[in-house]
């Protein structure tokens, strides 16, 4: 009977989709996974609280259905969520591994308590962050779903594998717009190696303008599409570019491409 007096143990985390809670998370159950399932219509979004209160939202775009989740939460407290998108309430993993449904993981993070510094990763590039992985290649259905260190709103980018894809990639001065190159073609920056500069910068010379007028260049960021503060923040840290092997695009929008004009 003493356990109806029992102190309820205080979440580390609560989970809530457009508003609704679908999970709790304390320390006692730690490390631990949960995989609530919810339906939405385009448009939804799913908040974070801890434990003192601090929220991360990540909204979740024009994706709708049965959005299936999985939230963990280590010893260390860093959280990580994903998320699959189907049409059955039934949560199929095939259906994922067959390219029939859309994923998207979400930017890990960091609940209050833990000893590790978050501006470590400010402006530095998608393994650092844990969107990527070294060794895992991230399959072309899953969206990913930055937190801008600056405003810290949440945006939705599409990856590709520039090594699989036999190209490189530049982003414009804007942050708007990513176009890729052969690299077949002197001076492109192919895949985890460093280009020749002076190749590179014949190169950069070349590429056409953006369409809003803005340039392309091998260390430009690729920035946030609220408040175009840098996201990954090549100019300030150019010894992570030959590192990122994904070239980057927002979530409804053109990737370019260039094709050299042979006279």
């Amino acid at each position: 009977m003493f356990n109806l007096f029992k102190k309820k143990e205080t979440s580390l985390l609560t989970v809530l989709v457009n508003g609704e809670e679908v999970c709790s998370i304390t320390k006692g159950e730690l490390p631990v996974e949960k995989s609530p399932s919810m339906k939405c219509e385009a448009g939804c979004a799913i908040e974070f609280i801890d434990s003192e209160g601090h929220k991360t939202l990540h909204d979740l775009g024009n994706n709708s259905g049965w959005f299936h989740f999985s939230v963990r939460v280590h010893p260390n407290l860093a959280c990580q969520t994903d998320c699959v998108i189907t049409d059955s309430k039934q949560f199929d993993e095939n259906a994922f591994k067959q390219g029939k449904a859309v994923g998207i993981r979400m930017q890990p993070f960091f609940l209050s308590g833990s000893s590790t510094d978050t501006s470590i990763f400010v402006g530095r590039g998608l393994f650092k962050r844990g969107l990527h992985f070294s060794g895992t290649v991230t399959p072309g259905n899953t969206i990913l779903s930055c937190i801008c260190d600056s405003c810290h709103k949440s945006f939705l980018i599409q990856s590709y594998h520039a090594g699989f894809s036999n190209s490189g990639y530049f982003y414009s001065s804007s942050g708007k717009y990513t176009i890729t190159v052969s690299d077949q073609i002197e001076g492109s920056p192919a895949a985890l190696s460093d280009p020749n500069k002076d190749a590179l910068s014949k190169l950069e010379g070349e590429l056409p303008k953006a369409p809003d007028g803005s340039v392309f260049n091998y260390l430009n960021p690729f920035r946030c599409p609220h408040c175009n503060a840098p996201f990954i923040d090549f100019e300030k840290y150019p010894e992570d570019r030959s590192g990122e092997y994904y070239g980057n695009y927002f979530v409804g929008s053109e990737l370019l491409s260039y094709e050299p004009i042979h006279s």
